[in-house]
This record gives C-alpha cells, sequence and structure tokens, in this order.
C-alpha cells in the first residue's frame, strides 16, 4: 500500500509557504504605507503646532516692545523662552549688542539671519538629541528703535512622543505581521484543501489502475506471444506485443511516479557500492544491447561508496541506459563510467545516439515531455523515464544533468555525495573495461 504522505508534502508544503509569505508581503507594505503616513502626519501637525505657537509668541513680543520706550523684560511664559537684542548704530554701522548672562537661549546666527534677511525672520532647529529647540527671530522696529526677538521652544517633548509612537508602529506591526504569519498558513492550508483532496484521489487512482492494468496486459502479452509463434509472420501479432510493451512501460512509469518514498526513507542511509551497482546492471542489460546490434562498454573504480538505497540507483541506471538504447542505431556505442571526482561520485552515461535538440534540453526531465512525439511512440517512450531518474537523484541529495549534440551524441552526468566515512579496504581504484556487443 503506497501513501501520498511524502510527495504531497514536496509538492503542497512550498505553495503552502509561497502563499502564506504573499499574505505577510502584502500585509507588511500596507502596514508600511499606513504606518509612514500615519507618523509622518503626526510628526508635522506636531511641528506645526510649535511653529505657530513660536510665531504667536514672537508677535506678542513685538506688541509688548513697541509699547515700552526701553526694553522690557522678556515675557518667557511656559516651554517658551524669549530675548530681545537691540541694534546699536556706532561710527562703524550697525551691530547686535551682546547678550548679557541674563539671556538665554541667545541663538546669534538666528538673530544675525533674521536681521539681514529680507523679510526679516528666521525659523529653525538647532541642538541635539536631548536639547533639541526650535528658534524662531523677528527683527522688529520702531520709530527710534530696531531689535531682533528670538524666542526659542524645546521639542524634546515632541520628539519623545514620536520616538514612542514609532515604538509601537514597529511593535504592533510586528505582532500583527505574526499574526498575519500565523493566520496566513492557516488560511493557505484551507485553501489547498480542495487540491490536496484531489491530488490525493488522483495518486490512489493512478496507483490502484497502474496495479489492476498489470495482470489484462500481462495476459494480452502472454496471448499475442503465442499467437505470434504460431503465425511468425502475422503483422498483427507483433504489433499487439509492441503496443503492449509501451503500455506496460507506461503503467510502470506512472506507478513509479504515483508509489510515496516514504518506504525508502530508511534506505537512503544505507552505503551502497556504486561500481558493483553499474557492474550488476551493465551485465542485465546484455541481452538487450545484444538485439539492438548495440556496444555497451563500461569503466569503474573497485569500489565507489554512496549513501542510498541500491534499487533505487540500480533504476537511475536502468532508465538512462534504456533512454540511451532506444535513440541510439544500430552499430552505436554506449559508455557507461563511475568515477570519483573530490567529495562526489559521478555516474555517466555516453552514447552516439541521435542525439536532443538544444531548445529541448531544459526540458527533458519534465514528466511527459517528449521532443519528438511521432519518434518517441515508435520507441516506446512515455515521457516519464528521465522525470522519475531525476526525482530518484533528487532523493539522494544529488544533481542529474545532460549534455547533448543533436544528431551525434549525449552525455548523461549524474553526481552524488561520496561516502568517506569509513575506509576502504579494496585497493586503489583501477578503471575495469568490459565490452558487450551485440551481433
Amino acid at each position: 500500500m503506497h501513501s501520498a504522505a511524502g510527495i504531497e508534502d514536496r509538492l503542497f508544503t512550498p505553495a503552502r509557504i509561497r502563499l502564506t509569505a504573499w499574505y505577510v508581503s502584502v500585509l507588511a507594505a500596507v502596514l508600511i504605507v499606513l504606518g509612514s503616513a500615519l507618523y509622518l502626519v503626526v510628526r508635522q501637525q506636531l511641528l506645526n503646532g510649535i511653529d505657530n505657537g513660536v510665531r504667536l509668541m514672537a508677535a506678542k513680543a513685538t506688541e509688548q516692545w513697541t509699547s515700552y520706550d526701553t526694553i522690557p523684560d522678556a515675557p518667557n511664559s511656559g516651554p517658551y523662552t524669549v530675548n530681545f537684542l537691540p541694534i546699536l548704530g556706532t561710527s562703524s554701522g550697525t551691530h547686535l549688542k551682546s547678550p548679557t548672562t541674563d539671556a538665554l537661549h541667545v541663538d546669534i546666527a538666528s538673530m544675525e539671519a533674521a536681521y539681514t534677511n529680507p523679510d526679516g525672520t528666521d525659523l529653525r532647529s538647532s541642538g541635539s538629541s536631548g536639547h533639541r529647540e526650535r528658534v524662531y527671530s523677528v527683527r522688529v522696529t520702531a520709530p527710534d528703535r530696531v531689535a531682533v526677538i528670538q524666542v526659542t521652544r524645546s521639542t524634546e517633548p515632541e520628539h519623545e512622543a514620536l520616538s514612542k509612537l514609532l515604538a509601537g508602529l514597529l511593535i504592533g506591526g510586528a505582532g500583527g505581521l505574526v499574526l498575519a504569519g500565523v493566520g496566513g498558513w492557516w488560511l493557505a492550508g484551507k485553501s489547498l484543501r480542495p487540491v490536496r483532496v484531489a491530488f490525493n484521489r488522483q495518486h490512489a487512482f493512478v496507483s490502484d489502475a497502474s496495479h489492476e492494468l498489470r495482470t489484462p496486459l500481462a495476459v494480452i502479452r502472454a496471448n499475442a506471444e503465442f499467437l505470434q509463434q504460431e503465425q511468425p509472420e502475422n503483422v498483427e501479432a507483433r504489433d499487439i506485443v509492441s503496443e503492449t510493451d509501451r503500455l506496460s512501460s507506461l503503467v510502470d512509469a506512472l506507478l513509479a511516479v504515483a508509489r510515496d518514498d516514504d518506504r525508502g526513507a530508511k534506505a537512503l542511509h544505507m552505503r551502497v557500492d556504486l561500481a558493483e551497482v553499474v557492474e550488476a546492471t551493465v551485465a542485465s542489460f546484455r541481452t538487450v544491447t545484444t538485439d539492438h546490434e548495440l556496444e555497451l562498454t563500461h569503466a569503474t573504480p573497485n569500489e565507489l561508496m554512496v549513501m542510498g538505497d541500491r534499487e533505487q540507483l540500480r533504476q537511475v541506471l536502468v532508465i538512462l541506459l534504456d533512454n540511451a538504447v532506444r535513440y541510439t542505431p544500430t552499430g552505436g556505442r554506449i559508455h557507461v563510467q563511475a568515477r570519483e571526482d573530490g567529495k562526489e561520485a559521478v555516474l555517466t552515461v555516453h552514447d552516439t545516439g541521435i542525439g536532443i535538440p538544444e531548445e529541448a534540453l531544459p526540458r527533458v526531465f519534465e514528466r511527459f515531455y517528449r521532443a519528438d512525439d511521432a519518434r518517441n511512440r515508435q520507441s516506446g517512450g512515455v515521457g516519464l523515464g528521465l522525470a522519475i531518474a531525476r526525482e530518484l537523484v533528487t532523493r539522494h541529495s544529488g544533481r542529474i544533468t545532460v549534455t547533448s549534440t543533436e544528431g551525434a551524441v549525449s552525455t548523461f552526468t549524474v553526481r552524488l555525495p561520496r561516502e568517506t566515512g569509513q575506509s576502504r579496504n579494496a585497493p586503489a581504484a583501477v578503471p575495469s573495461t568490459r565490452h558487450l556487443s551485440g551481433g
């Protein structure tokens, strides 16, 4: 009995993660926009309130100053500090009177700017963190005197309020994103539930149908072979055998795709001699290559250990060899090699077949993809073998690639992590080559 748990997790968990990430990303973008807008609006309102306050205080001070013949005491009130500096006339010109020790929080640069600016005002911020102020200076004139009035106001309360607002927005936003992540994960799972149900039903159907089809196909093939033996010239019987083989291949491929890899999880941690797998698999293809009049050679070291499942690794090589046999014309050559490459074990299958078009190379490992439907139907291919090979190699933390020249050669390369945790008892690897030729 095969379950779909492993395949289902590989298919739906990444999709669920992506959906959750989209939920969180969209909410994060909304929170950033709204939070930034709120912070900027509040900040602008607070600054506008401060600016309006210093201007209003400066207007009151100006009115008070014009009502006296001499400079009055500064009308300091609450958070505001007001200073008067008269402009003195001398033989060298006019200048601001130096402030006395009673004049507090005087910003001479602002006063000089107000005195020289055409509009007679200057508004600026000064100080650093902990002593930040808003400074407003205005030039005032009377018939017999000129002075500069400066109003300062600490902005620390507003900056403290803005800091608290920013901290609240950040904490609230982070909390909202965490909740969005939890909720998004739940919603993504709920959204994918109908798809998972449909997938499980399809998986069960493919698995059950594949099992059920094996017996009638075997019966059909046996009857067709019997008929072919009785009537060797019967073209219809030969076609029945050929089509039955193609259907059997399709059924086996569908069953392999539907099969879950949970049962092989423990086997993937077994030490396997890849060289021995190559030797045994190549030997089993002796009859096949003889029937197709192909030359099959192989080169392996004495020992090449990897971690994995021996049967699955054998199936990868069988798929690659079967693919090479299908698309290598009579008289061609197929060479299998296993070797070490640093911390990797490398398995290559090279054939002098018809090659693969360059535009088809990126898609050869896709399920049911066939570069030439007519050619694959004639050879019995169903477009699943290489997809299964890639799946099996991926389970072993490896990778499979292909290089090809159309009309000339193709080379499939499998790279697997090499097992080096145990010292070898065998002598140094010396390639051995065997020729299995048809004819």
